[in-house]
Parts: structure tokens; sequence; C-alpha cells
């Protein structure tokens, strides 16, 4: 599958945008790119294993709900990792 990475998180990725990664939910996505990219882990999730609050995730373009990440997925899937800005 394919976890696509956004701009503001390429820093991690030494700029790739998309990562290719075996696995089988999307929880195990995420920790499959931190496997080959350390920090990235961190920047998705918070201390408590929540997505933080200005970070969604979209499967196949459907934003997934914040209780739903054990979703199984295939190896055709797109995880889009999608970042907001705060400020004001």
């Amino acid at each position: 599958m394919i976890v696509e990475v956004p701009p503001r998180y390429r820093g991690v990725t030494r700029g790739t945008k998309k990562v290719e990664v075996e696995a089988s939910s999307v929880l195990a996505s995420l920790a499959a790119v931190e496997a080959q990219y350390p920090g990235f882990h961190e920047l998705v999730l918070d201390p408590k294993g929540q997505v933080r609050r200005f970070v969604r995730l979209f499967l196949n373009g459907d934003e997934l709900p914040r209780e739903d990440f054990d979703r199984s997925i295939e190896a055709s899937d797109v995880l889009s990792v999608v970042t907001g800005a705060a400020g004001g």
C-alpha cells in the first residue's frame, strides 16, 4: 500500500512524498512508515496514540473516523495523511 506524506512532514521522510509499505491495518501502515523514517509516528499521533488534532487520515479519498484506525487495508489502498494549518 502507499502512504502519502504531506509537505510539512517530508523533512522526516527526506523529501519522500509516497512511501510504499506492507501492512494489514491503518495503524500498522503508520508504524511501517515509522520503521523506515523514525520521527514520522510522533508527527501523526500524540503520546496517547490518538491522531493529532490537526491531522486527518484519508483511505482511498474517504476521511477515516478517528476511532477507525484499526481498519483492515489492502495492498492497493492509498492512505493520505493531511495536515491543517493552525494559527489565527
